[in-house]
């Protein structure tokens, strides 16, 4: 209990105990003037009832305060708890809405990441389809200049021997054979060489 209303409890006791005590003289007849006509009344009683009015007034007061306050107090308890489940919604719906711009922005740079690996892979299919036509082209020019060195030694063979047989006239047909039958199998060499540098080639290619 609060020291005020231990005071007030107390000073009601002695009042309560003081009117007990004198309550012959407060309950006493006397002349009351009423400004407009004179009554004969117990004045201590009057003025204990207008007392009484009075700390009733006072506690009535008191207790419409009070429950005014604890009104007050329950409308601000709700509002704050209706203030709090906004905040909640709303820091639901913050986290919400930053888990959906999230997601879009992951959606959205995976699609970019495969369109760039789209993007790459076609690069690399256009970089390996130049590297197989330049190839292409550079084993036909090969083969081209082989088929022109074959055909050049070819030519070079045909009139070595032709200068051979120019200056060794008095050779026999037998003599001329294993020299002419030598130089076959050194053209047959050198076709054999370059047919196995071309299959190389092709090899390597591939």
């Amino acid at each position: 209990m609060k020291i005020r209303t231990i005071a007030l409890f107390l000073l009601l006791v002695v009042m309560a105990v003081f009117l007990v005590i004198n309550w012959s003289a407060i309950s006493a007849e006397t002349t009351v003037n009423l400004v407009y006509t004179e009554i004969q009344a117990p004045l201590g009683i009057i003025v204990v009832c207008c007392f009484g009015v009075l700390i009733l007034l006072m506690l009535l007061y008191t207790v419409w305060q009070a429950a005014s306050v604890t009104l007050e107090l329950r409308s601000a308890y709700k509002e704050t708890r209706n203030a709090r489940a906004l905040a909640d919604d709303a820091e639901k719906s913050c986290f919400a809405e930053a888990n959906k711009l999230t997601q879009e922005r992951l959606e959205k740079l995976e699609s970019l990441l495969l369109a760039r690996c789209d993007e790459l892979g076609q690069e690399v299919r256009r970089l390996r389809e130049d590297i197989d036509t330049k190839f292409t082209a550079l084993n036909g020019e090969v083969a081209q200049q082989q088929t022109v060195t074959v055909a050049k030694f070819n030519e070079s063979l045909v009139a070595f021997e032709h200068r051979l047989q120019t200056a060794l006239p008095a050779l026999t047909t037998d003599e001329a054979k294993p020299a002419v039958a030598e130089v076959e199998v050194q053209a047959e060499e050198e076709k054999d060489t370059k047919k196995k540098k071309k299959m190389f080639y092709r090899k390597f290619n591939r």
